[in-house]
């Protein structure tokens, strides 16, 4: 969510913006979307350790907050070569299609 003073934060529950990536006004919203913070957000929440991505993810309905699709997250995981947080995800949803191999260039 991007809030009227440009801060970026994951969640419509963060009123307090407590789980801010940063300012859409400083950094632009494609860096803060991809960079670092939020891609280790992402795995963990993939890994299912939820208390390692913010305050309220813990709390959150999240599989039924409009989320990805279980194969983009293995997708996204594979692309990343994020292998362990694969095997974690993967184990908790093994319906899970391996994505398709991809050639490296």
């Amino acid at each position: 969510m991007v809030h009227v003073d440009g801060r970026v934060t994951t969640c419509c529950l963060d009123e307090g913006l407590e789980n801010t990536l940063g300012n859409a006004r400083e950094t632009p919203l494609a860096e803060l979307w991809n960079g670092p913070t939020l891609h280790r957000w992402r795995v963990a929440q993939a890994e299912g350790r939820f208390e390692d991505s913010g305050p309220y993810c813990t709390l959150c309905n999240w599989r039924g907050a409009g989320t990805m699709p279980s194969e983009a997250v293995a997708e996204y995981l594979a692309g990343n070569n994020e292998r362990s947080a694969l095997t974690s995800f993967r184990s908790r949803f093994p319906h899970v299609t391996r994505p398709p191999h991809r050639k490296t260039r």
